[in-house]
């Protein structure tokens, strides 16, 4: 089962990293940084979901995700997406307001850097549900 110090533990380790990785210039200096970051981000979403479903029954019941594992997959990977999503507002309201560079610029090269991004988040929330079916017998 996930704990709430699991959750909290690992949002502070991405978060740090991510911090550290932002004031270093390191995404720019390590551009391969952006894909494990963003694994990370899909992997701590999922376990933030599932630890909210069985802990507060938010956003959906436990007992209905509990009948079927394709629709717990499909809920919490939902979750997933949409928090990904909005972080991809945020990186886009971030290059247009606040970089120095041509905004067409940054819009051509973002639309693959997005997906990549995106696909990413997926594949971390899938990695933390197999985890979690692998090592749980409620799901």
């Amino acid at each position: 089962m996930v704990s709430s110090k699991s959750v909290l533990i690992f949002l502070i380790a991405v978060l740090s990293l991510h911090i550290l990785a932002t004031f270093n210039y390191w995404y720019w200096t390590y551009l391969w940084l952006d894909i494990p970051m963003h694994f990370l981000g899909g992997f701590w979403v999922a376990m933030a979901a599932v630890y909210l479903i069985f802990n507060y029954q938010f956003p959906i019941s436990k007992e209905v995700l509990s009948q079927n594992f394709l629709t717990f997959l499909i809920v919490i990977l939902s979750l997933v997406a949409l928090v990904g999503i909005f972080w991809e507002f945020y990186e886009f309201l971030n290059d247009f307001f606040f970089s120095s560079k041509n905004y067409t610029q940054i819009f051509q090269q973002g639309a693959a850097d997005t997906i990549g991004d995106l696909f990413f988040d997926f594949l971390g929330g899938l990695s933390f549900l197999a985890i979690f079916k692998l090592f749980s017998k409620k799901a």
